[in-house]
């Protein structure tokens, strides 16, 4: 089955005939402008397994609590457009520095309301109320909590931006105390990558490792129940296109590699979505009558 994009919104778009399930995909900076590119395989194994795909290429700022915030708004106005999606789960899956914003957005979610909430010190604080995630999964791949230091890369400019109050809000220390004070994350899955020198992997240590410190965090809140596991590959492992019989990506050692499909990678994407899933139905935290709720534009 050929895959498809619509432009909806600020999103591309594939839709499945016979979608079992809705991934908002959100990728990493730079690779991630261009994320019907530059994850072609990745998408369109979810796609050929029953997934339609909302793209959402990435934006770049220091304002993360608003860039978190469009993405719900991507949701709403996608699924707003395409009536036939009412009652199909939501799922989220991202890469890298797309990790950090849906892990805002279950850290914003209050679990009471299913609302989304901002911090009221964020200048995304004033934008309309709208439907959390409280009961769409999320798959994390070789998560990065983006700083200001990560999106400047100049000596001392980062500390001068910060000192100012001009950097990345909210800030590495900031993200990790919202993510832990939340109870949430219950529906999450991850994926590490052991040659990863930029997001780490599960031997690192936490203060250097952003994985090892999101596996360490989430298994402290969830009671060791976190879906993880660590592949081969780098950090840009989710990366690829499909040329023929085989995968064609970027690579930290050897700028461009060859890989034969299928890929590991993706298969395990698609079994723990489906395991998400379960234990969402399990759940039962929110009716699937919600995904008809109104929502502001």
């Amino acid at each position: 089955m050929p895959l498809r994009y619509t432009l909806i919104s600020q999103s591309w778009v594939a839709q499945h005939p016979q979608p079992i399930g809705v991934v908002e995909f959100y990728g990493g900076e730079f690779f991630g402008l261009l994320p019907t590119t530059s994850y072609d395989f990745l998408l369109q194994s979810l796609f050929a397994a029953g997934y339609t795909i909302i793209a959402v290429p990435i934006q770049l700022g220091f304002d993360h609590y608003r860039i978190a915030y469009t993405l719900v708004e991507e949701r709403d106005r996608v699924r707003d457009a395409l009536p036939n999606l009412t009652g199909v789960p939501h799922f989220w899956v991202g890469h890298s520095v797309g990790c950090k914003f849906i892990a805002l957005l279950e850290a914003f979610t209050d679990p009471a309301t299913n609302t989304l909430i901002l911090p009221s010190t964020s200048a995304a604080a004033t934008l309309a109320t709208r439907r959390g995630i409280l009961d769409e999964p999320s798959l994390l791949m070789a998560p990065s909590i983006a700083d200001t230091e990560h999106a400047v890369r100049v000596p001392i400019l980062p500390q001068i931006l910060d000192k100012l109050g001009l950097g990345v809000e909210p800030t590495k220390q900031q993200t990790q105390a919202l993510i832990e004070q939340r109870d949430l994350f219950n529906l999450t899955a991850l994926i590490s990558f052991r040659d990863d020198t930029v997001a780490g992997n599960q031997s690192g240590s936490p203060e250097e490792s952003d994985v090892a410190w999101f596996l360490e965090a989430l298994r402290a809140g969830q009671n060791n129940i976190l879906l993880h596991e660590e592949i081969e590959g780098d950090h840009l492992a989710p990366l690829g296109v499909q040329v023929g019989d085989s995968v064609y990506l970027f690579s930290m050692r050897t700028l461009l590699r060859r890989e034969p499909v299928p890929r590991p990678l993706e298969l395990l994407i698609i079994r723990f979505l489906a395991e998400l899933d379960q234990r969402r139905r399990q759940a039962s935290l929110v009716p699937v009558s919600s995904y008809a709720m109104s929502s502001s534009s």
